[in-house]
This record gives structure tokens, sequence and C-alpha cells, in this order.
């Protein structure tokens, strides 16, 4: 994982666990949230993400 998807990947972490609304989302009753709100909302609030970001960071996971 290079720096920049690691830094991207503490943000999701921080976004989806803690902070949703920091970047004006709302996660469903169960936790989720559609995954193109999320990276329209990301993109608005300055950090640039997509689907082929999202799944390096899903795919070099330790975490699971």
């Amino acid at each position: 994982m290079t720096n920049k998807t690691s830094q991207t990947s503490k943000f999701l972490s921080y976004i989806l666990r803690h902070q949703p609304e920091a970047i004006g989302l709302t996660l469903n009753p169960d936790g989720w949230v559609n995954i193109d709100t999320l990276i329209k909302q990301a993109n608005l609030h300055g950090k640039t993400l997509n689907r082929e970001i999202i799944g390096e960071i899903v795919q070099t996971s330790d975490k699971m």
C-alpha cells in the first residue's frame, strides 16, 4: 500500500466509523452508505476518491 493509499484508507476508516457527517454522509441503520454517494461527498470535500482507489484499498488491506 502506497503512502497516499494508506492516507486514503485512514480517511475512509475515520469517515465510515466515526464522523460520516464530516463530509455530509448519513449511514443507514445498518451502518452502510452507497459507494457512489461516498465517492461524491469525499470529492466535494477535497479528497480524491473513486472505485479504483477503494478497490485497491480493499485488496491490499491486512485488516480482513
